[in-house]
């Protein structure tokens, strides 16, 4: 059979994908590395209670702040903007997404050296928690925190509610309209 490269179905379907198409693929295998890798153990200590404040940290950069993120509000986020969440397998001071889970819900982690996160205006309860590959976890009232790599710019916050079990952190500081189960990341 001979090949018609008038045909309008590229043979690389990657290729004709659009954006919204990416996105979607990329949420879906999100969900799938959730569901499928982030349910191993590992070996962590409890969370340390860090002092909110400058002290500490890598300079005084804060390591979480809050930003706004269009539908969902005022969250937490780390220094470059980057929608933080929270994983509902996991309990506090101990982190269960590790593997492929991990590559998707990159940990937020200090940098070598550094053992305290520094808290932006108005972020309180700041902690860390030890990682199987010995990395320092930042956590929000003990819970360890991830970012997605679905999201792709600073206003983004895809990874609310995938697979149902990962959450934006509402800020502190935000005010709460409606009351939720714990379990639906509208507050801590």
């Amino acid at each position: 059979m001979a090949s018609n490269s008038t045909h309008p179905i590229s043979p690389n379907p990657r290729r004709s994908m659009s954006g919204t198409h990416k996105l979607i693929a990329i949420a879906a295998l999100g969900a799938l590395a959730a569901a499928a890798g982030c349910t191993s153990g590992t070996s962590t200590t409890p969370a340390s209670t860090a002092a909110s404040g400058r002290s500490g940290g890598s300079g005084g950069t804060p390591t979480v702040t809050v930003a706004s993120k269009g539908t969902v509000g005022a969250v937490l986020s780390d220094a470059q903007g980057t929608t933080l969440y929270r994983y509902t397998p996991d309990t506090p001071g101990v982190s269960v997404c590790t593997g492929g889970c991990a590559t998707t819900w990159p940990p937020l982690t200090l940098p070598a050296g550094v053992t305290k996160p520094v808290a932006g205006p108005g972020v309180t309860d700041l902690g860390t928690t030890k990682r199987a590959d010995g990395s320092l976890q930042v956590t929000y009232m003990g819970m360890p925190l991830y970012r997605y790599v679905g999201d792709t710019s600073r206003t983004d916050a895809t990874g609310q509610g995938l697979g149902g079990q990962w959450y934006v952190l509402k800020a502190p500081t935000a005010p709460t309209t409606t009351s939720a189960p714990q379990g639906s990341g509208s507050a801590y």
